[in-house]
C-alpha cells in the first residue's frame, strides 16, 4: 500500500486528498523551516537513481534541501554542497512522494522512499526504519523562496533589469508614432492579469479600453506585443471576445482593432484554437470575432491543443521515457501516439504562421491579432515564439530573458497553477489547472535551436535551467500567476530574482553558446514530422549516461573558442601588416599627395583588397567605381 504526501504551500496550487483546492494565504514567518523537521539525519540509507550504481550513505534533511552524501566520500568533504558526489534536492522540486513499506519479518520493517521530481528525475531511498522513512516524507517543505537568503553578490538586480517602463521604452523606439503607454490598468483595476502599464494605439482613449475589457475574456483587451520595424506590422494579443450564443458585439472593441488598419491592407486575426473549439466556446459565452462586424479582418485558426491535452501528452511521454523493458518498434509507436511531438509541431506551425503574417503578408503595415481563450497560455506561447523567429535580439541571452519576462511573467501566464505539478503527480493530486505550457514553449525553442544551432547565444542547458526553475526554484521570478499576485505577496521584496543569479558573469558564461554567430535574418524552421524530434537531453537525461557526450561537446566548444581567439589574432596581424605595407608604400611614393590618388594606385597596383575594408567604410566595388571615375 502506497502513501502519498502532498504538502501545502503559499502561492501554489495545492491538492487535498478528496478534492482539488487553491489556497492563497500569506505565509507567516513565525518559525524556521527546520523546526518542522522530525528527522534531520538518517544513516545507512541506500540510494538508487538513474543509470548510476546504487550508493549507500547519509541522508540529511534541512529546511529547504534534502542532502544525500555517499558514505565513501562523506568523510572527505566538509564543504557539503560543493562535493560533486552529493545530491542536493530542493524540496519544491519533488512532484510526488511515495512511501512503500518493506516487510522483512514481523519485527523489522523498513521503507522505500520514492521521490518523483518535477524535472523527471526519480530517486529511490531505502531506509531501514519505516518510521524514519515516513518522518522524512513529512519533512519536505515547499515555502523556501520566502526564506531564501542570497549567498552571492548581486551585480545586476533582476527585479529592475527588465523594468516594465524600460522595456516599453525600447519597444516605443521601434514603434515611434501611433502608439502610447497607458496607465489604464493602474492598480490592476481593469485586468487582473495584465501589468499596470500597457502599450495601446495612440488614438484610442482609456474609456474605450475599459469598455473593450468587458468584452474580452478576463478583461484582456488588445495590447501591443511586438512591432516589426521593417514592415511596420504590429503583433497584438488579447483574450477571446465574449460573443456568446447571442452574437454580442462591442463597437469600442471594433474601433480599437480597426484603428490598427491602414488604407491599403486588411488585418489578420489568428485564433490559436481549432475551429471546433472556438465554436464550442461560443456556446459557453466566448467565441470569435464576427465577420459581420470585423469585415476588414481575415480569420485564421491555429489548431493548437488544449492545456489538458498537453498535460496528458507529457504524462504519457515521461512514462514512456522511464520504461525499460520495451522494444524499439513499440517505443517509436508509443512516442508517436503520446502526442507530445505533434503538439510541439502544431505550436511551431501556428507561430510560424503569425511570423509570416507579420513579416511577409501583403506589402506592409499588417496588424496581426492573436488570441485563444483566456489569452494566458497558447496565446503567449505563439506570440513569444513568433518574436523569437522574427527578432534576432530575442535569441540572445539577455533578449530571451526579456522575452520571458515580458511575454510570460508580466503577461499573466499562471505559473503557480500550470507548474504546481509536473508529469508524475496524477489522479487526486492534480487538478484542472496544471499544464506544461511553458515547457512546450521551451521545447519549441529547442526545436528551432537544433535546426539553427549557431543563431542562438544560449545553449540547451540554459533552456533546461529555465524549465527546472519554472517548476521549483529558490528564486521568486516564477512565483504567482500574474503581476497583481506578485505585488500582493510582496514577491519582489521578499525573494530574489532568478535573473540576479543567472546574469552573474560566473554563472552566465556556463550557458553561452560557443557556436553563436549573430544572425539578423528571420528563422523559418521546418515543421515536418521528420524535423520535430524528441528533446533527449531533457526527457532522457536521468535515463542515459551523458558523460561521453558531454566530453565531446566540451571539446568542440573549447576548439571553437580557440578558433575565435586565433581568428582575432589573425585580424590583428593582418592589420599590422597592412599598416607596414602602407607606410612603406607611402615612403616609396612621396609624389602622391591626396588620399584619393593613394587609394587609386593601391587598387591598381594589387595591394590586398582587405585594405579597403580596413581603412574605409565604403564597399570595394564602390571604391573602384569612384576611383575609376
Amino acid at each position: 500500500m502506497n502513501s502519498v504526501f502532498c504538502k501545502q504551500s503559499s502561492l501554489y496550487y495545492v491538492a487535498a486528498s478528496s478534492r482539488d483546492a487553491i489556497f492563497y494565504e500569506r505565509f507567516s514567518l513565525v518559525m524556521e523551516l527546520s523546526e518542522a523537521i522530525e528527522r534531520s539525519r538518517v544513516d545507512n540509507v541506500f540510494l538508487r537513481k538513474g543509470p548510476r550504481q546504487p550508493q549507500s550513505g547519509l541522508l540529511a534533511l534541512i529546511g529547504h534541501h534534502m542532502i544525500f552524501s555517499p558514505s565513501s566520500s562523506s568523510s572527505n568533504s566538509a564543504s557539503g554542497k560543493e562535493h560533486s558526489n552529493e545530491l542536493w534536492l530542493l524540496h519544491r522540486a519533488v512532484d510526488r512522494v511515495v512511501v512503500e513499506p518493506i516487510v522483512k519479518d514481523s519485527v523489522n520493517r523498513s521503507g522505500k522512499l520514492i521521490l518523483k521530481c518535477k524535472n523527471f528525475m526519480i530517486c529511490v531511498f531505502e531506509i531501514n526504519n519505516l518510521d524514519d522513512c515516513l518522518a522524512v516524507a513529512r519533512g519536505i517543505q515547499h515555502d523556501y523562496p520566502f526564506y531564501y537568503r542570497c549567498p552571492f553578490t548581486v551585480l545586476d538586480n533582476g527585479w529592475t533589469a527588465f523594468d516594465t517602463e524600460q522595456e516599453y521604452a525600447k519597444l516605443m523606439i521601434r514603434c515611434k508614432d501611433g502608439w502610447r503607454v497607458s496607465a489604464v490598468n493602474k492598480g490592476f483595476r481593469v485586468c487582473s492579469t495584465y501589468p499596470e502599464m500597457v502599450i495601446v494605439p495612440k488614438g484610442i482613449g482609456d474609456d474605450y479600453l475599459r469598455i473593450s475589457a468587458t468584452f474580452r475574456d478576463g478583461g484582456r483587451f488588445p495590447i501591443l506585443s511586438f512591432y516589426h520595424e521593417g514592415t511596420k506590422s504590429c503583433l497584438i494579443r488579447c483574450g477571446q471576445p465574449l460573443v456568446g450564443p447571442t452574437n454580442r458585439r462591442c463597437k469600442e472593441d471594433e474601433t480599437i482593432l480597426n484603428s490598427l488598419l491602414s488604407s491599403t491592407s486588411k488585418g489578420v486575426i489568428v485564433d490559436t484554437r481549432t475551429k471546433a473549439l472556438a465554436q464550442s466556446a461560443k456556446n459557453k459565452g466566448g467565441g470569435c470575432e464576427s465577420q459581420m462586424f470585423y469585415s476588414q479582418w481575415k480569420y485564421v485558426y491555429g489548431g493548437t491543443p488544449r492545456i489538458k491535452e498537453i498535460h496528458d501528452a507529457l504524462t504519457k511521454l515521461v512514462e514512456l521515457c522511464i520504461e525499460t523493458n520495451i522494444s524499439v518498434d513499440r517505443w517509436i509507436s508509443r512516442l508517436g501516439s503520446c502526442g507530445w511531438l505533434q503538439f510541439v509541431s502544431d505550436m511551431l506551425t501556428c507561430a510560424a504562421t503569425v511570423a509570416q503574417c507579420v513579416h511577409c503578408e501583403g506589402t506592409s503595415e499588417v496588424p496581426v491579432v492573436v488570441h485563444g481563450a483566456e489569452g494566458t497560455d497558447s496565446t503567449l506561447l505563439v506570440t513569444s515564439l513568433a518574436q523569437l523567429l522574427l527578432d534576432s535580439d530575442s535569441r540572445t541571452i539577455r533578449g530571451f530573458e526579456s522575452l520571458i519576462e515580458r511575454e510570460w511573467i508580466c503577461a499573466g501566464h499562471p505559473f503557480s497553477y500550470r507548474c504546481a505539478h509536473s508529469a508524475f503527480a496524477t489522479g487526486g493530486i492534480t487538478g484542472p489547472y496544471e499544464s506544461p505550457m511553458f515547457l512546450c514553449f521551451l521545447d519549441c525553442v529547442w526545436q528551432v535551436y537544433q535546426q539553427f544551432p549557431c543563431s542562438f547565444e544560449f545553449t540547451e542547458e540554459f533552456l533546461i535551467f529555465l524549465f527546472e526553475h519554472a517548476y521549483a526554484s529558490e528564486f521568486g521570478s516564477f512565483l504567482g500567476n500574474c503581476e497583481k499576485e506578485k505585488a500582493q505577496f510582496e514577491v519582489k521584496t521578499r525573494t530574489v530574482s532568478l535573473w540576479s543569479y543567472v546574469n552573474n558573469p560566473e554563472i552566465l558564461r556556463t550557458y553561452v553558446n560557443a557556436l553563436y554567430e549573430p544572425n539578423p535574418a528571420v528563422l523559418w524552421p521546418c515543421v515536418s514530422p521528420q524535423s520535430i524530434v524528441l528533446w533527449e537531453r531533457l526527457f532522457l537525461r536521468w535515463i542515459r549516461d551523458w558523460k561521453q557526450m558531454d566530453g565531446i561537446k566540451q571539446s568542440v566548444m573549447q576548439w571553437k573558442v580557440r578558433e575565435k581567439e586565433l581568428q582575432s589574432k589573425v585580424l590583428i596581424i593582418r592589420s599590422l601588416i597592412q599598416n607596414i605595407e602602407f607606410t612603406a608604400w607611402t615612403r616609396a611614393n612621396p609624389h602622391v599627395k591626396s588620399d584619393r590618388d593613394r587609394l587609386y594606385l593601391l587598387i591598381f597596383e594589387g595591394i590586398v583588397e582587405e585594405y579597403c575594408f580596413a581603412y574605409t567604410a565604403a564597399p570595394f566595388e564602390t571604391l573602384i567605381f569612384e576611383t575609376a571615375s
